[in-house]
């Protein structure tokens, strides 16, 4: 049986892993090399609770209707089996398109992507966005703690005014990422904001899937305390 999203199950007189993956790629981005159904069964093989579908925006164009409907059927499909989430990678190098926030009304959440690139949209600019949205909005592969020294700002302040949630990239990537597992201040900060923190994988092949720290950074999490979104 499938879990309620963010529930922990006990387990023997403890507390169950609940895993969550918020950031994958399909066939539907120009870098995806599976179906929306190849990653989803991956991530039921490995013990992957909620799933979330997030291909390029601007891979997709004008084809999100046909998109979203096509998470939803795998939603359904997988019902019994694991929880599948409808979400969207956007770009911000340049701005994205301003028929997004319309456009994405019935999805879980979108990730707006690289904010903390030079070559990004401005901070100030991103919030005008964020306010046309719906649904929930997170910000995938961003070292925050930067960010907020280039803007001058106390950037887990300015993300839980907005209701923005913070994304753990997995992918091998981002430095960001290596330096909140160990920084133990940090870490204290993100609790004490009470920000929702993801864990995401950034796949774009399941034969690359790095099973292990998806679920050390959900481990991680779990033992902080911290909210998933």
């Amino acid at each position: 049986m499938v879990r309620p999203y963010g529930e922990n199950i006990s387990h023997k007189g403890g507390i169950s892993m609940y895993t969550v993956d918020l950031h994958n790629h399909t066939v539907f981005s120009y870098d995806g090399s599976n179906t929306p159904e190849e990653i989803i069964e991956n991530a039921i093989n490995c013990g992957v609770d909620v799933i979330g579908i997030t291909d390029h925006q601007f891979s997709i164009g004008e084809n999100l209707p046909a998109y979203y409907r096509y998470i939803r059927h795998c939603q359904l499909k997988y019902a019994d089996r694991i929880r599948v989430l409808c979400g969207l990678e956007i770009g911000t190098r340049p701005a994205p398109p301003e028929s997004l926030p319309r456009a994405t009304e019935m999805f879980d959440y979108v990730l707006f992507e690289s904010l903390d690139d030079e070559r990004a949209m401005d901070f100030y600019e991103f919030l005008e966005w964020r306010r046309l949205f719906k649904c929930k909005v997170g910000l995938a592969h961003a070292d925050i703690f930067k960010l907020g020294e280039r803007y001058g700002a106390d950037m887990l302040k300015v993300m839980r005014n907005n209701d923005i949630f913070w994304e753990l990239n997995t992918s091998g990537n981002y430095i960001y990422y290596y330096d909140f597992l160990t920084n133990e201040k940090k870490q204290r900060a993100v609790k004490e904001s009470g920000i929702p923190v993801s864990v995401g994988s950034d796949t774009h092949a399941v034969n690359e899937y790095r099973k292990k720290q998806v679920r050390r950074a959900n481990e991680l999490l779990q033992k902080l305390g911290i909210p998933l979104p």
